[in-house]
């Protein structure tokens, strides 16, 4: 699974987090049930969150994830059916790579897993 955007370290484990209405405080998104033993209430289908003080992570950080595929950098996000949808505005990256023109200058190609590296930019984040 490809990871992007706002992210902590609260407890141990990695976790999605958007900023609270409370100042001082995030909550915490999570997909595991079993964290619901820790705090987390059922927000709906398989969405789990949790209100925390800022003093209770170490540090916040951005996540931005690009794919590797045949030794190209593409954007990277989470496609249909497990694959990895590449993204890019390069008309002849698309073309060489035969990648589908999916908006005026956006061109994509869903492939599998095994046919990319995936490479995690992250950087730290402050709430201000």
């Amino acid at each position: 699974m490809i990871k992007k955007g706002e992210h902590t370290i609260y407890n141990g484990k990695e976790y999605r987090f958007m900023e609270s209405e409370r100042e001082g405080f995030i909550e915490l998104i999570s997909n595991d049930k079993e964290d619901m033993n820790y705090g987390f209430v059922h927000y709906k289908d398989n969405i789990y969150t949790k209100v925390i003080s800022l003093n209770e992570v170490e540090k916040l950080f951005l996540i931005h994830s690009f794919a590797k595929y045949k030794g190209e950098l593409f954007g990277a996000s989470n496609g249909e059916n497990g694959k990895i949808l590449l993204a890019t505005s390069h008309l002849k990256l698309a073309e060489k790579y035969g990648f589908e023109r999916t908006d005026k200058y956006l061109y994509s190609k869903n492939v599998n897993l095994d046919e990319v590296e995936i490479i995690e930019e992250r950087k730290p984040f402050s709430i201000d």
